[in-house]
């Protein structure tokens, strides 16, 4: 006899669990729960039925997955929470009873939780880490310009906080101005976007980007939970951390980069930082003297790196030299007499660090000339423009910046001589502006020509960024990354009316040649018609009549194809009894088409076929699924197929319009 089954011992009652439930297996609070949850990156579950989820109950509740929470039950988090319950238990019996150096000793004892096993758990690979850049970037650009007081005194984000975010921050834009590694800039409404190209894995040039906020007086609401967000916070600094660890060391460059206290306090961001090579060589340590196993095991490994191979052959492991020395008794290490004629070149030749994998790769790897796009150029940056965002961007194209704290006037900057620049956000007459160069040949400009050459990639005319004048539009350069396909856009970006322009101009070349003869202007009409039916052609896919008309000759019961076949046909200035002919000529040939025609809906047939059959294998979830991704897939062909009819028609009215201006 087959085993009963039990009501709430499978299904959607076994594989679901409460939160209240989750709380009493994991015997912590609320508070700690969503800490816990936030940092493991487990979220609530919607099951399909929540009456069954919930045995039999109809009663509100939030689930979770049962393995998510057997899975928490083995983190280590669980400890420290119940080590700093205890821990509070005890401060504050400690203070209750006025025993203050205990309570001080509890203190200096505090349990502190790592997060470095999560980031771990949750980026496996640094290239994932770095996909997943964005939003620790965004929060902690948000947290450095929060203010530290809020209200009546009172402390909303410790301070502590708040200058380990503005350090990580500066420490990422110190990067990306050594690495020149800024791409993209964009003003827009909430603050500045930036990307970059960040080397990942195996030298995967990975973009990241995040939003920086202006530097405006940060109003914090009173209706934020804050304990969420530090929460995220917390996971977010240990993250950005990991990586600019990496990418320091990739750069073998120490990290943290030591920091200028007088140029910091002076009010300097990334200038106050400085970048500093690591020389501490494999195998050399101050003075210590290298032994004959050390050098043996460092050319067997630069020889295992040379031959590509380097499966098992440069780990450490005893080799054949080395079991010599053990057999012949060799523990004691032969010690190499430092020469006396050593110079300082040749120290520091010793002292340079082995080359690895990733230093190749980025020594390989050359900065373009779009990377050192301001590298000729001297930036001053006026009292007026936000220095922070300006000084970042200049730098890390390669240009020099004299800010307004070293010289609050262009009269008192030092080495005003070479200045080739001023980034001015104000209007300027131009006596002022003559006063101020003293002969010099200074470009004035407004902030967003800098964003507009990063963005384009080349210099720009200074002529329309002048101080005082309306700016062109600023498009954002992510313009269309999750758009529909135009296929009328060229693979540099340029709109197919530029390419219709330039078969104009060889029209043009061609009515020249033919404008000798006498009747030029039935010739010119001719050839335009041909040009006309050949772009039609080859837009069609080589068909004889225009791509609305042949589709609506396909299909004459469909209406929509009738009506885009009738605009098609005015915007070619087609009169409706012609229309009408071609329409019935293309109807005769597409019924005349006989056998070929016929094999296509068979095809069709058979096909669909197939997919009911392969329907019939599906579950009911899947098959309605199946339906809605056709019925997607339907609907964008069906949208294309209407832009690309629009297109055409707005060409042809074009350049019929620039036919009849030229007449």
């Amino acid at each position: 006899m087959a085993k009963i089954k039990k009501k709430g011992e499978s299904g959607a009652a076994k594989n679901y669990i409460t939160r209240n439930q989750a709380l009493k297996k994991l015997q912590v609070t609320l508070s700690d729960f969503r800490r816990l949850c936030i940092l493991k990156g487990i979220y609530p579950r919607e099951p399909l039925h929540k009456k069954r989820a919930n045995k039999g109950s109809s009663a509100p509740a939030s689930f979770y997955y049962h393995k998510d929470i057997q899975y928490l039950l083995h983190e280590p988090l669980l400890h420290k929470f119940r080590e700093h319950k205890a821990f509070a238990k005890k401060l504050a019996r400690a203070l209750g009873r006025g025993e203050y150096a205990l309570a001080t000793n509890l203190e200096a004892a505090k349990p502190v939780a790592r997060l470095d096993h999560i980031v771990k758990e949750r980026y496996p690979t640094f290239t994932l880490a770095l996909q997943d850049l964005q939003d620790p970037l965004n929060l902690v650009h948000l947290f450095s310009n929060l203010p530290s007081k809020v209200g009546d005194g009172k402390t909303v984000v410790p301070v502590e906080v708040i200058a380990e975010c503005s350090r990580l921050i500066n420490e990422w834009k110190v990067w990306a101005i050594r690495t020149h590694s800024l791409r993209k800039v964009f003003l827009g409404i909430k603050g500045v976007y930036y990307e970059c190209l960040v080397p990942g894995h195996g030298g995967e040039l990975v973009p990241v980007r995040w939003l920086e906020g202006y530097e405006f007086q940060q109003h914090v609401p009173s209706d934020v939970d804050f304990r969420i967000l530090l929460t995220f916070l917390e996971l977010y600094r240990t993250l950005v951390g990991f990586v600019l660890y990496k990418l320091y060391t990739d750069e073998n460059l120490v990290y943290p980069p030591p920091l200028d206290v007088e140029l910091d306090e002076s009010g300097e961001s990334v200038g106050a930082f400085r970048l500093v090579e690591q020389r501490k060589a494999v195998g050399v340590q101050g003075d210590k003297r290298v032994s004959k196993k050390e050098v043996k095991r460092a050319i067997k490994g630069i020889a295992a790196d040379a031959e590509g191979e380097g499966e098992g052959e440069g780990d450490v492991e005893m080799g054949e030299d080395e079991a010599e020395d053990a057999a012949e008794g060799g523990g004691a290490d032969d010690d190499f007499v430092e020469r006396t004629g050593t110079t300082a070149t040749d120290d520091v030749a010793g002292a340079a660090p082995l080359p690895t994998y990733t230093s190749l790769l980025a020594s390989s790897s050359a900065p373009s000339s779009s990377s050192l796009l301001f590298s000729p150029y001297t930036f001053y940056l006026s009292r007026e423009t936000s220095s922070r965002t300006w000084e970042f961007v200049v730098r890390a194209l390669g240009g020099r910046v004299v800010t307004s704290l070293s010289a609050p006037s262009l009269a008192d900057a030092p080495g005003a001589d070479a200045i080739t620049h001023v980034l001015i956000d104000r209007p300027i007459d131009d006596a002022r502006r003559r006063e101020l160069e003293h002969g010099r040949k200074w470009t004035w400009v407004q902030p967003q020509w800098v964003a507009d050459c990063v963005n384009r990639q080349k210099v720009l005319g200074a002529e329309e960024y002048a101080p005082g004048k309306l700016l062109p539009p600023h498009l954002s350069p992510w313009d269309g990354d999750n758009e529909p396909d135009r296929p009328w856009l060229g693979l540099d970006g340029k709109p197919a009316v530029e390419a219709a322009a330039e078969d104009e101009g060889e029209d043009e070349d061609v009515e020249e040649d033919a404008a000798n003869d006498d009747d030029a202007e039935d010739d010119d009409d001719d050839a335009e018609d041909d040009d006309d039916d050949e772009r039609a052609e080859s837009a069609a896919g080589a068909q004889a009549y225009p791509p609305a008309l042949q589709a609506a000759a396909n299909d004459p019961s469909d209406p929509t194809l009738l009506h885009a076949a009738e605009l098609e046909a005015e915007a070619n200035g087609t009169s409706h009894a012609a229309f009408r002919a071609q329409l019935k000529e293309a109807t005769k040939a597409a019924k005349a088409a006989g056998a070929g025609a016929a094999k296509v809906p068979a095809g069709k047939a058979a096909k669909a076929k197939d997919e009911d059959l392969r329907k019939i294998m599906m579950t009911n979830k899947k098959a309605k699924l199946y339906e809605k991704m056709k019925y997607g897939n339907a609907e964008k062909q069906a949208e294309k197929a209407k832009l690309e009819a629009k297109r055409l028609a707005i060409e042809k009215r074009k350049r019929k319009e620039a036919r009849t201006g030229k007449a």
